[in-house]
């Protein structure tokens, strides 16, 4: 198998290559734009990825447009043009690097540079690409500097923990990955209320950070951030996965080292932050959230599984999470969340005012006590 990856690999960026010197030879064909990933910095460093790709991957579907736009939109996504070897220049606080897109079209730039605390913005500039008619084009770049005071960061999966795909139910996942429209999607009631009083805390005035991990593809990028801001959900950077092919995967790496790479990074960028796993049953967050604890020790104070599955895979779960609960950490696995958000009050995490804005978005205003 790792041979007839190796030989796939080869001929795909063989093929890259050859898209390139096409352009190259005859000109682009679309506009072409870039687009930067939320990203994530220190007081000193800052790391922002995004990629090139043609323009019209990014075109919105018909509102309730139906399952044939929504595929067509979704195909022209999974098997747009992505520009390799595209020059792309990031500024920020009079600091800058050029990064040279790969064979799937991403950048990655890091800084070296004193930045501010809160939301920054960097400029992102797409220079050139082979066959380039069009101008040069500079758009925004956000990235988050957590604040000094914050007091908890909190790491949060997207798909059936943020947004309701049905990743335990294939086929049902097959219709909500298709889905080209973020406004037919469905967050979980009570989610946003309970992430908003999580960034803020019990009160104070820095706001804690919240990263999104996921091993969804980032060619859905834009359709989560404007999901997000439909439903205000908490914007954070992000940590999604390339499904290109490389010589050591098909197309998409494990759910499991993706997220456990990811979250290591996390951790180790910001160590005096202690920090909430919010995940779900259907895949195995439970099984890498312990892990986590298992590498980090007592910087995890709690794991929230939303329970997605049925009852074989409930056991399975509950059976990890007795192994992070005896390592003290807090564990709840629940269809709603809503015990999870009362022990978050107990501990001082969110306010009493948050908690009964939780409950009465899961219950429908029917409280419960604590």
């Amino acid at each position: 198998m790792s041979f007839l990856r190796r030989m796939a690999s080869r001929v795909d960026d063989w093929l890259d290559r050859r898209r390139m010197v096409e352009r190259g030879r005859e000109g682009q064909d679309e506009r072409v734009v870039v687009v930067p990933y939320r990203g994530f910095g220190t007081g000193g460093k800052v790391w922002l990825r995004g990629s090139v790709v043609e323009a019209d991957v990014l075109d919105k579907p018909l509102i309730g447009g139906g399952l044939i736009e929504d595929l067509s939109v979704t195909m022209k996504r999974f098997l747009a043009e992505e520009v390799m070897g595209a020059t792309v220049t990031v500024r920020y606080g009079g600091a800058s690097t050029t990064c040279t897109t790969d064979s799937d079209g991403f950048f990655f730039a890091e800084l070296d540079v004193a930045t501010e605390e809160g939301w920054q913005e960097a400029t992102v500039t797409l220079e050139d690409f082979a066959g380039r008619t069009q101008d040069v084009v500079s758009v925004p770049g956000e990235f988050l500097v957590p604040p000094s005071g914050a007091r908890l960061g909190i790491i949060s999966d997207i798909d059936d923990t943020v947004i309701r795909t049905g990743i335990a139910a294939p086929l049902q996942n097959i219709r909500t990955i298709v889905e080209s429209d973020p406004e037919a999607r469905v967050a979980f009631p009570g989610l946003a209320p309970l992430y908003r009083a999580l960034q803020r805390g019990d009160g104070q005035d820095v706001l804690n950070p919240i990263f999104y991990v996921s091993s969804g593809s980032w060619k859905l990028y834009d359709l989560i951030v404007r999901f997000k801001a439909l439903n205000g959900i908490p914007r954070g950077p992000m940590f999604m996965d390339d499904w290109g092919l490389d010589e050591t995967r098909w197309f998409k790496s494990s759910h499991g080292a993706h997220k456990i790479a990811s979250i290591d990074r996390i951790l180790e960028t910001y160590p005096d932050l202690d920090f909430i796993l919010v995940g779900d049953s259907g895949q195995h967050d439970a099984e890498i959230y312990t892990e986590i604890v298992q590498k980090h020790g007592g910087r995890i104070k709690a794991i929230w599984i939303r329970d997605v599955s049925g009852a074989g895979r409930d056991a399975q779960v509950n059976e990890v999470m007795r192994e992070a609960a005896t390592a003290g950490v807090a564990v709840f696995a629940e269809e709603d969340l809503a015990q999870a958000a009362e022990d978050a009050a107990w501990r001082g995490w969110i306010t009493q005012d948050d908690l009964m804005a939780v409950q009465a978005e899961i219950l429908g205003g029917v409280q419960r006590s604590i």
